[in-house]
């Protein structure tokens, strides 16, 4: 497949998954209360989902030295998740000291 249509794929994928997954927490009570205000602390931090993204980067570097075509995709995609979340969080943020 083309580089530059994987690519393109892949980065809307995660963009779209990345927004669709913010606008159910937020439109959805009980996700919003278990996921947004009572998030997962781990060790006094927050991680937070575009750690998902890095994710991705890592199984792209797998399958890119596997030599496998399927690896730009997912590094798209990883980066469309980063994208959206640091638009919505307002700055980058994959894990943060939790404020006690």
């Amino acid at each position: 497949m083309n580089n530059l249509l994987l690519f393109s794929i892949g980065l809307l994928l995660g963009m779209i998954a990345t927004w669709m997954f913010e606008l159910i927490l937020l439109t959805n009570k009980k996700l919003r209360n278990r996921y947004y205000r009572h998030h997962a602390i781990f060790f006094g931090y927050h991680v937070h989902h575009s750690t998902y993204g890095l994710l991705a980067f890592c199984l792209s570097a797998i399958l890119f030295f596997m030599d496998r075509e399927s690896s730009l995709f997912w590094l798209a995609s990883g980066v469309g998740i980063i994208v959206v979340h640091t638009i919505s969080a307002g700055k980058l943020v994959f894990i943060e000291k939790q404020k006690q």
